[in-house]
């Protein structure tokens, strides 16, 4: 089956750090359908002092070592944990709460490093479900569009964005509410005017009957 492809090496690099995650298929359908929903900014400046990345333990935030990511993905206003893998620590966190089956999502940014970002891509994919589906979208907002500290629709986040079946490469106006299980949220964040860009990456689980 093709895979559409539109997202830099970045991305795509992201993605395989993830590893183990499941890329292909689609799906069509669960449920009710979820309203495009933005809220304004958290207001939140990420600083020296109150980043995610420094209060794990871990230093500054950097562009260049995947350990100190600059860019955090918080689903339904949750954070995560930081992750390691065999004591070597990982760009990923993991969000510990369950979220909904039509959950948000906010990102932040270290802005020292970063400045304002305005562009933001991402795939979404199914790393296990309960009922077997699969799902595997890109998505990626028109350039100098996206609000960092804005909290989002996951599934329908507006009519700015794109919204692509990884594996067949049409566009979708929404993804269909999560089924239970564990999902990645691999993305970039740009900065268009300076060029600088971050990685982040987030599992999170959609838990039963949420």
């Amino acid at each position: 089956m093709r895979r559409f492809r539109t997202f830099g090496s970045m991305l795509l690099a992201v993605v395989v750090v993830a590893g183990g995650c499941s890329a292909t298929g689609s799906r069509t359908g669960r449920g009710s359908r979820s309203q495009a929903r933005v809220i304004e900014s958290s207001g939140k400046m990420m600083t020296a002092s109150n980043n995610p990345t420094t209060l794990a333990g871990r230093g500054e935030p950097s562009l260049d070592d995947s350990e100190r990511p600059a860019a955090w993905v918080f689903v339904d206003d949750h954070s995560g944990t930081f992750t390691e893998r065999d004591g070597q620590p990982q760009l990923q966190w993991e969000i510990e709460q369950p979220v909904s089956a039509s959950p948000t999502f906010r990102v932040e940014a270290y802005g020292p490093l970063l400045g304002t970002p305005r562009d933001f891509k991402f795939l979404l994919s199914t790393v296990e479900s309960a009922d077997g589906s699969d799902v595997a979208y890109a998505v990626s907002v028109r350039e100098g569009d996206f609000v960092v500290g804005r909290e989002y629709s996951l599934l329908q986040p507006g009519d700015n964005f794109i919204i692509r079946n990884w594996a067949t490469g049409d566009v979708v106006r929404q993804i269909a509410p999560l089924s239970p299980g564990r999902y990645l949220l691999a993305g970039g964040l740009r900065n268009v005017a300076t060029k600088k860009e971050a990685a982040a990456i987030t599992f999170f689980t959609v838990g039963e009957g949420e």
